[in-house]
């Protein structure tokens, strides 16, 4: 079976994730061709998220069976709500259509939001990718960090959802050092965070971002709300087996299954979750509890998942 991932190439979750998904359905007999518009004689499985409202343009006029994955159900700019209700649920809800989320919160808030039938929405957890066995003394090296500090890593897309400042403020008041390491997009707000003495990765490649979370002591996974987005960042760091302190915001505490040290999407809040994070015994028993959150996640089961789907689709 022929199946194409449908992403926006500018997405480089959605485009990391679809190219994993390809590696684990081959064994699988699924010949899963990640591409930026449908491809002849391949079935369509598109994937919509807040970067990628090109792809959403290709599914308008399409008739055939397709699978839809949303990364992201709710828009982050809140205005646009309304366009969303009146352009997206119709195509979301029309016969054929096989609807994928990542967590039971994010399948809730797209039934509130579109209105589709429960029985048309499939949760399929994603695999906790798997790192290289790289040491946090080599990665640090590697980096350039300092050995002796303690560092909490705020990993993705930089922003202020992501509790940039509060962060930054936290770890000073707790006497960590801040990191942060993915794709700019505020860049007044990770100048103000370096000008503080945070170590900033901007924009790295794949292989610098993943010394990153290997070199951290602890990482952060902050949020101010919820768009029912995939958590990346989250599964990210269950793979490399590093200690998290998180928001309980959307899915991020179900997705986490316990592993997370949980705390209020504040200042105060981060700082003391870092106060109970600078106990090594603590640290070390968040990380054994994320080696084994990311066991359960399992790269094999998900792809099982895919094509038990596909086929259900597709056919065949």
């Amino acid at each position: 079976m022929r199946v194409a991932g449908i992403r926006a190439d500018g997405s480089v979750g959605i485009a990391g994730y679809c190219d994993r998904l390809a590696t684990a359905l081959d064994p699988l007999g699924v010949a899963y061709e990640p591409a930026p518009a449908p491809r002849a004689g391949a079935r369509s499985h598109y994937h919509l998220g807040n970067s990628s409202r090109r792809t959403l343009l290709q599914m308008l006029g399409r008739r055939e069976p397709t699978v839809v994955t949303i990364h992201d159900v709710v828009p982050r700019d809140r205005r646009l709500l309304a366009a969303q209700r009146a352009l997206v649920a119709p195509l979301l809800r029309r016969r054929g259509t096989a609807l994928v989320v990542h967590s039971e919160t994010a399948a809730g808030m797209l039934r509130a939001l579109t209105g589709v039938r429960p029985e048309r929405v499939r949760v399929i957890p994603i695999a906790a990718p798997r790192m290289g066995e790289v040491s946090r003394r080599h990665a640090r090296a590697a980096l350039g960090w300092p050995e002796d500090e303690l560092i909490a890593l705020l990993p993705g897309v930089l922003k202020s959802v992501k509790l940039v400042g509060e962060a930054a403020s936290a770890a000073s008041a707790a006497g960590w050092r801040l990191a942060l390491a993915g794709r700019v997009l505020d860049a007044e707000l990770v100048r103000r965070a370096r000008a503080g003495g945070a170590l900033v990765c901007p924009n790295p490649d794949r292989a610098t971002y993943e010394r990153a979370i290997k070199a951290a002591d602890a990482v952060l996974v902050l949020r101010a709300s919820s768009v029912g987005e995939t958590n990346m960042p989250l599964l990210e760091a269950l793979g490399a087996g590093r200690a998290v302190l998180a928001t309980p915001t959307g899915s991020i505490p179900e997705v986490a299954d316990g592993a997370a040290l949980l705390c209020p999407p504040t200042a105060d809040g981060i700082r003391h979750g870092l106060d109970e994070l600078a106990d090594p015994a603590e640290r070390a028993a968040r990380e054994a509890r994320s080696a084994a959150r990311a066991a359960e996640l399992d790269p094999a089961a998900a792809a099982a998942a895919h094509a038990e789907l596909f086929a259900q689709v597709f056919g065949g």
